[in-house]
């Protein structure tokens, strides 16, 4: 069963969903994207049709269906594994035994004004709870970056708020935790009716400087998945030890310590990356449909996928408005301008800017790790491509 909502759902999706013909629930804002509630599930009230169909396997198109599946199906296994992975301080106590070492606080929104961090903790990491697309996330390096931390924080939350629900992105509870060292990694999987997991795509989260936290380039390759692959598999198997947790997909996101271990920084429930990222970008790079893999049980054969790609870089760019103009300034964006920038552009997927802070996704193919057109596209404001109003 597919339970999708706005505000945003890509064409792969749509397109895949409907040639399936999967049962859909539209759980706000989906049928504007062509995928209204099915016949069979269009009467709310019948919830046992509905949780009969919620047995075999859900996958949402995005973060808004949570609300949907947690007030209809609250009850229901794929629901309390979502909570659990979703808040992000209930997900740090359940991994506790396997990482005694990280430190993590839940702050209320008036505690955090009071929060006096020890001093023994720099680095650290704050950001929400319940959070989506790195916003609210901050590294602070030193006492001194403590207190513009925290008002770069309430008016990140403040803008954000009006977007976002609260089961999306909470606004009044914080986490603070060790910073993780290390590189950092994206992982589409799901876990299987045995419980064990199947890994659909991997990709190396690359940033700009170390204190960059933004969501701009995902890079992968052959080499990139070969090399996290057995790691992946073990921390997702010691993460569902009990093998309670079925039929269920998930984005996680991992820091690889130097020793080589992944260390856990967040799961995220039932869907892939988020606003159809990740599941669109193994489409585009790899000809690889992990949507209907996931729904039809099927594992990536790798072999096969690697074929003709193998000296090849895949990447998925996160156009996020980086320029310092407030959208409602912003009278154009020159897409074909920075389509120009690349040698191999795949796919470009435009948004509504001046409804959310971003541009759009694109994704591209590169010859070598070393492209000077990604190390461009990591530190680019993006300004040379926008038009502004007075």
């Amino acid at each position: 069963m597919i339970i999708a909502s706005g505000p945003y759902i890509s064409g792969h999706f749509c397109n895949t969903v409907k040639d399936n013909d999967w049962l859909v629930i539209d759980a706000g804002g989906a049928a504007e994207f062509g995928l209204a509630t099915s016949p069979e599930l269009s009467g709310l009230n019948d919830i046992e049709r509905i949780a009969e169909a919620a047995c075999g396997r859900i996958l949402t198109s995005g973060e808004h269906a949570l609300g949907w599946l947690a007030e209809h199906l609250g009850d229901s296994p794929a629901a309390r594994a979502s909570a659990l992975f979703k808040d992000k301080a209930a997900f740090r106590r359940q991994l506790e035994p396997l990482f005694p070492e990280l430190y993590f606080a839940e702050l209320s929104a008036a505690e955090l004004k009071r929060y006096s961090p020890p001093a023994d903790l720099y680095p650290f990491v704050i950001k929400p709870s319940i959070g989506f697309f790195s916003i609210g996330v901050h590294i602070v390096r030193d006492p001194g970056d403590w207190t513009s931390a925290r008002e770069r924080i309430a008016g990140e939350m403040a803008g954000a708020g009006r977007h976002f629900p609260e089961h999306v992105l909470s606004e009044t509870r914080f986490l603070v935790e060790s910073y993780i060292q290390g590189e950092e990694y994206a992982v589409d999987a799901s876990y299987d009716g045995d419980g064990e997991p199947v890994v659909y795509n991997i990709l190396h989260h690359r940033y700009a400087s170390d204190d960059d936290v933004s969501d701009r380039l995902y890079v992968s390759s052959r080499q990139i998945i070969e090399s996290l692959m057995p790691a992946a598999l073990q921390f997702l198997r010691d993460v569902n030890r009990e093998r309670e947790i079925r039929h269920f997909p998930l984005h996680a996101e991992f820091r690889r310590a130097p020793g080589g271990r992944l260390v856990p920084i967040e799961i995220n429930p039932l869907r892939f990356g988020g606003w159809c990222t990740t599941g669109d970008f193994a489409h585009y790079a790899w000809g690889l449909n992990t949507y209907a893999h996931y729904m039809n049980g099927i594992k990536p054969e790798w072999e096969k996928v690697f074929d003709g790609r193998g000296d090849r870089q895949y990447s998925l760019v996160v156009l996020d408005n980086s320029t310092g103009i407030p959208s409602g300034r912003i009278a154009s964006f020159d897409y074909e301008s920075l389509l120009q920038r690349f040698s191999r552009p795949l796919h470009l997927s435009r948004m509504n800017f001046r409804e959310f802070p971003l541009f759009g996704f694109l994704f591209l193919e590169t010859a070598d790790r070393s492209s000077a057109e990604l190390d461009w596209i990591l530190s680019s404001d993006l300004r040379e491509f926008v038009q502004a109003r007075p």
